[in-house]
């Protein structure tokens, strides 16, 4: 077998890789790696070992492109989706903006060198520690499902603290959904009680009893809530003074800086200019926007990785009466926004951006149903029995009360059964949600300080599942 690895350079990484190919010996194993010394110790007769932050920033330094065969229009032809993705997504990358065809450059080297890596390396499986996010992954990745070579990813399911492995980001949650199916036989008997290990029944308690507010909720950074320019950036310069004063003058004597952090600064002001307050007793449905730039958006909201046209849509179907509330995330800072962004969304008269420090509990439990592209928000909403349309791809597309929305057709039917019949999701599909995750994931802890997500048993429980996976995989492979 002939792998590729990408980011198994965290903390009890080595644990997971290591336990996921105990016995097999490889030929060629590429390591895609943003900290060199923390290599798993794999059997190959080759392991080559590639900086990812050279990678992300489309450099090879290396490489000898006249040993790599160009590329042609039916390769460039057959990967029109991955480019048009990867020319959002290399946003993450730079504060400023890239040019256009800088974007396709480093698109068309990536493509090259990989397609080439892939060829010539005999390439049979990518196992990622994530969703591709970082450019030249979803290059690779794509490449893989382009030529029917086999992928598989972890996601880690922050909300319920469980990690599913799963082979497409498309069809995140596939497995949560097939056990939800098996459970809905099992249980069908609303006599029946859903029993729950005793994490997911704290877990079930805490969202529905308690009402806690779960571990990845933080408040929004000190900084960005200061309107004055001078105190808002005064104590980051000191700290990066500190860690890198070559950076800081360096970006002190820009003249291009100033003007792109005091347009910046316009902006997130110009969001507070346009809120106002929500009246929760009146009919809404509430939009909580992503931090962007982030996976949870690019690429797994698609096309609707521009929020605005999830709220465009919801607008053209909503019926008369009732409101669109969106809601900034809480650490969004200047990136991926503007003064046109908001104008636009408050030209819509259905919609008002509310306060940034509106408690998103309240929002979610007064609405109609929550809108997101992917959030966490829209599967805290089903525990408070309100329904969710899901404009991207996330592990709980499949839960019910979620409605997946593509099409114009698939929102007005979703409104419909939401606002003219009323229907809820109910508590007893949620322990099903649960029951389903806890057969067919892999739980782990809320980071600790050390940074690590699980310990030693849970990593190497991951690298059981993966290796099961594997032979899976290989076993179907066998069969074609």
């Amino acid at each position: 077998m002939n792998i590729i690895l990408k980011s198994f350079d965290g903390p009890g990484d080595h644990h997971t890789i290591e336990r996921a190919f105990q016995g097999k010996h490889l030929g060629t194993c590429i390591s895609l790696l943003w900290d060199v010394r923390e290599v798993p110790k794999i059997d190959a007769d080759e392991h080559i070992l590639l900086d990812a932050r050279k990678l992300k920033n489309g450099k090879y330094p290396d490489t000898d492109w006249s040993t790599i065969p160009p590329l042609d229009e039916e390769l460039i032809e057959s990967m029109r989706h991955c480019e048009g993705v990867f020319m959002t997504m290399i946003t993450r990358h730079s504060v400023d903006d890239i040019p256009f065809a800088e974007r396709k450059r480093q698109y068309y080297e990536h493509l090259r060198y990989w397609n080439h890596i892939i060829a010539s390396k005999k390439i049979d499986f990518f196992l990622l520690n994530h969703p591709p996010h970082q450019c030249y992954d979803l290059v690779i990745y794509d490449l893989c499902r382009l030529k029917s070579i086999p992928t598989l990813m972890i996601d880690r399911c922050n909300f319920i603290e469980t990690t599913l492995l799963i082979e497409t980001w498309e069809e995140s949650g596939s497995a949560l959904r097939d056990w939800m199916e098996k459970n809905r036989a099992q249980f069908g008997n609303l006599a029946t009680p859903i029993p729950l290990s005793k994490k997911m029944e704290s877990f079930y308690e805490a969202r529905t009893i308690r009402d806690e507010t779960p571990w990845y909720m933080s408040p929004r950074p000190s900084y960005l809530l200061q309107k004055n320019f001078v105190r808002k950036w005064a104590g980051r310069a000191m700290s990066m003074m500190v860690r890198k004063p070559k950076n800081l003058l360096t970006a002190v004597l820009s003249p291009r800086f100033w003007t792109r952090k005091l347009r910046e600064h316009a902006t997130i002001n110009v969001y507070d200019e346009l809120m106002k307050p929500a009246d929760l007793s009146l009919p809404y449905v509430y939009v909580p926007f992503h931090m962007q730039p982030e996976v949870t958006t690019c690429p797994l909201g698609g096309v609707f990785v521009d929020q605005e046209l999830m709220v465009q849509m919801l607008a053209s179907f909503l019926p008369p009466g009732i409101r669109l509330y969106v809601k900034e995330h809480p650490h969004q800072g200047e990136q991926m926004r503007s003064r046109q962004f908001y104008e636009s969304l408050v030209r819509i008269s259905s919609v008002t951006l509310v306060p940034r420090d509106l408690s998103t509990v309240d929002l979610e439990k007064h609405a109609v149903a929550v809108a997101t592209v992917t959030g966490t928000a829209g599967l805290e909403a089903l525990f408070h029995c309100i329904p969710v349309l899901m404009f991207g791809h996330c592990y709980y597309q499949y839960a019910s009360g979620v409605y997946r929305i593509r099409t114009s057709e698939e929102c007005k039917r979703a409104l419909d059964d939401i606002i003219v019949k009323k229907t809820r999701p109910e508590l007893r599909d949620m322990r099903l949600f649960l029951k389903a995750a806890e057969e067919c994931g892999v739980v782990f802890q809320p980071p600790l300080a050390s940074g690590e997500q699980y310990s030693e048993p849970q990593a190497t429980e991951l690298g059981t599942e993966i290796a099961k996976k594997i032979g899976q995989m290989d076993a179907m492979a066998s069969s074609r």
